[in-house]
């Protein structure tokens, strides 16, 4: 009878265990076998810092936020016999050829992953969430091809001009702001600069041309995109392309407001240019001597850190691009995370996914680490979705630039597409022009006025255009079986 009692308790016991979860499973009990997530992105700094990552801490966080999840981290190998990183397409189609792709990870070439079957069509769970549909379309549709979904925003960097709005007040002119034309900003611009200085008193005009060819077609006519680009083909023997030629290749000849001009001329021998006798710094950003420069806004971090501890002791805001004829469409450079085909818990890790970049509530843990961790920088891109609460978190942390709220608010973008857009890289840089020039090539002719886009406009928009029907034609075959 004590046997037999002795075996009856055994029995029970060990019911109960098993029935509390202690043997694994997806019971409740802190035995609980996790379900593992696996994570890679080029921006998680090294496993041993001492310094504290941003990104690191949030996976953590993601795992509070989800009681039996585990995120494990895969690490990118070093390059052999060196201290960089193996390229990041190279590591990952290493892990794609032994099956193990990263449940999430982030993406520098959408196209590519799509053709190589690596991709989740996130479209039935992406379209089903409130947030992501909130989101501007003129961000998700980067990443959506032929209606699916493959890739989900982490991270929108805008692009534009830094306003020095106490250099322009002590010339007794208003600075710009995000609605000033594109006409009144470089005519105030021209106003209070002075190139002309002998003594080390002189102050930059404008910087940031750069980029014109590619955002300002957008701005003449809203339905192009970068470089001009429809959605359908690229637009390069139309007007809009010729008048950002045209513009580009004025202010590159305008030495007395335009600092990427003056540079040229000082750099010609026989000058007599000094920038060092001009200004007083060829800090010139720091040395508060330039009214208008181009940025991209993850540098709000340091600028704001400066401004909070007084060293710099002038105003700046954000304005963007300027408006041309009535449009404001602000270039802007998106980072994008994917869920791997090969998941085998696809929601949960879209859930990751939007954690880490678009989500609410992951962005919300994400600025209030950034204001509460010792060693963390502050959080360097601005909201992606539309939401009052989340605008007005990021602002109290940026009170500087309040043009940017408003750029978020208009929703009005224009997207440099190199991680998403099939064939861009060849249309715009490698792809053959002719036999001895490449796409970047004549576009650099043409920026340094050794070509006229009057004379071979249409020769170049038949060559762009029929790049990038053969690279679609490829794309779209493997795009059809996802």
């Amino acid at each position: 009878m004590k046997k037999f009692m002795l075996f009856l308790a055994v029995t029970l016991l060990t019911f109960a265990l098993v029935s509390c979860g202690g043997s694994g499973g997806n019971g409740g009990g802190n035995d609980t076998e996790d379900i593992v997530l696996t994570y890679a992105a080029w921006n998680l700094g090294s496993a041993d810092s001492e310094t504290p990552n941003m990104e690191r801490l949030m996976l953590e966080e993601f795992e509070k936020a989800h009681p039996g999840v585990k995120v494990e981290v895969v690490e990118r190998p070093k390059v052999p016999g060196t201290d960089g990183d193996q390229a990041w397409n190279e590591f990952l189609g290493a892990k794609a050829t032994v099956g193990q792709l990263p449940d999430v990870f982030m993406a520098d070439n959408i196209p590519y992953y799509i053709i190589n079957d690596w991709t989740y069509n996130l479209s039935e769970i992406a379209n089903a969430d409130a947030e992501y549909r909130n989101i501007s379309t003129d961000i998700t549709k980067t990443a959506t091809y032929e209606g699916k979904v493959m890739a989900v925003p982490s991270a929108v960097h805008y692009m534009g001009y830094v306003v020095n709005k106490t250099l322009y007040e002590s010339k007794n002119l208003d600075a710009p702001t995000v609605e000033s034309t594109m006409e009144e900003v470089l005519t105030l611009t021209k106003q209070a600069a002075d190139h002309g200085s002998t003594t080390q008193q002189g102050i930059v005009g404008f910087e940031g041309i750069e980029h014109i060819l590619h955002w300002y077609p957008a701005q003449l006519n809203e339905d192009y995109g970068w470089f001009t680009f429809d959605g359908e083909k690229f637009n390069l023997a139309g007007s809009e392309f010729q008048a950002a030629v045209e513009l580009y290749r004025e202010l590159k000849t305008s030495p007395d407001y335009v600092l990427e001009a003056l540079q040229y001329v000082s750099d010609q021998e026989g000058s007599g240019v000094v920038l060092e006798q001009i200004f007083p710094s060829l800090d010139y950003f720091n040395s508060n001597s330039i009214l208008c420069k181009w940025f991209y806004t993850y540098d709000f971090g340091w600028m704001q850190a400066k401004i909070d501890s007084g060293e710099y002791y002038w105003d700046l805001d954000f304005i963007g691009t300027p408006v041309v004829n009535g449009v404001k469409k602000v270039p802007s450079v998106i980072d994008f995370l994917t869920v791997a085909k090969t998941t085998e818990h696809p929601e949960l890790a879209y859930e990751l996914a939007k954690w880490m970049g678009f989500g609410k509530e992951g962005y919300l843990k994400r600025i209030e680490l950034s204001t509460t961790v010792e060693g963390i920088s502050l959080v360097n891109f601005a909201p992606i979705q539309n939401d009052a609460d989340l605008m007005d978190e990021y602002f109290s942390i940026y009170p500087s630039f309040k043009g940017l709220r408003a750029i978020i608010e208009a929703g009005n973008f224009v997207v440099e597409p190199p991680k998403f857009q099939v064939g861009y890289d060849k249309v715009r840089y490698n792809g053959n022009y002719n036999e001895d020039n490449k796409m970047g090539d004549i576009i650099n002719q043409l920026m340094g006025g050794e070509l006229q886009i009057a004379d071979i406009k249409v020769a170049l928009n038949d060559r762009a255009n029929a790049i990038y029907a053969a690279e679609y034609a490829t794309f779209y075959t493997e795009l059809e079986k996802r």
